[in-house]
């Protein structure tokens, strides 16, 4: 079986590494070992934090691989994955420590929707592009990104970015709130340290609760939210207009939209 979640411990702090070359385009199979690694992190006790990042040059995540779920068992089966990622990334906003997403490339569709999961985000000073492009491929973030985004940089914003599909390098990323911080590459990984170990100071059973009122303040209506946006994605992956918009980026051309 491919090994495709790296992890090791810093100073106590789990650092998680994707490695799906050459693109980390994820799959079921990446997204079932994180899962895996996200049980073994709330069993543990020893963790102060949580960093996740990736193992490839100049590719944080690039996107997910959604053709393969249209081709299997169409609807029941799409249904029962979509909810499965949006678990999965609602496990690692609740969980009990803090968590941050470092990210050392190109961030782009289901890579800032993970990276909207974590507490916090701190980007290299890299090339490198930040943001939902799904609304050029005619899909949206369905797992519960544009929620997150909206509460993260409020709903003018986020409808700039979403509805434009437009990508940002780090500063201006770091402008619209979408990040924390941006910092050199060779220091990437020692800050991401430094931030979280300046929260393990504090009593932990403390930080825990408020982790936990903080975030259950945020999804008071986020289930229903994502339930909707779920249904939304199901439909637009079963359209004619998908596929239009997938064969006409293919062949180079502009895609004529049926609305059906």
């Amino acid at each position: 079986m491919d090994t495709f979640i790296l992890h090791n411990d810093e100073q106590n702090i789990l650092v998680i590494k994707i490695n799906r070359p050459p693109d980390n385009f994820v799959k079921l199979p990446v997204l079932e070992q994180l899962h895996t690694v996200m049980r073994n992190v709330v069993m543990h006790n020893g963790y102060e934090g949580l960093i996740i990042t990736s193992a490839i040059d100049g590719i944080f995540i690039s996107g997910h691989e959604i053709i393969d779920i249209v081709e299997t068992d169409k609807e029941r089966k799409l249904k029962k994955h979509l909810r499965f990622i949006a678990e999965l990334l609602l496990s690692i906003q609740r969980l009990h420590i803090p968590t941050l997403t470092l990210i050392n490339g190109h961030c782009v569709g289901f890579g800032m929707e993970l990276a909207l999961a974590t507490d916090f985000r701190i980007a290299s000073d890299d090339d490198i592009t930040i943001g939902f492009p799904d609304v050029k491929l005619g899909t949206f973030p369905p797992f519960g990104g544009i929620y997150r985004l909206v509460k993260l940089i409020g709903e003018t914003r986020a409808k700039e970015l979403l509805l434009k599909g437009k990508l940002v390098n780090p500063q201006s990323a770091l402008e619209y709130g979408l990040i924390d911080a941006v910092v050199n590459r060779n220091s990437l990984l020692d800050e991401g340290i430094k931030l979280l170990k300046g929260f393990s100071r504090h009593a932990p059973l403390s930080m825990t609760a408020i982790k936990r009122a903080v975030v259950d303040a945020t999804l008071k209506d986020f289930m229903a939210a994502i339930q909707e946006d779920m249904e939304d994605y199901s439909t637009i992956l079963n359209s004619y207009d998908y596929s239009e918009g997938k064969k006409a980026l293919e062949e180079g051309r502009t895609p004529a939209y049926k609305r059906k």
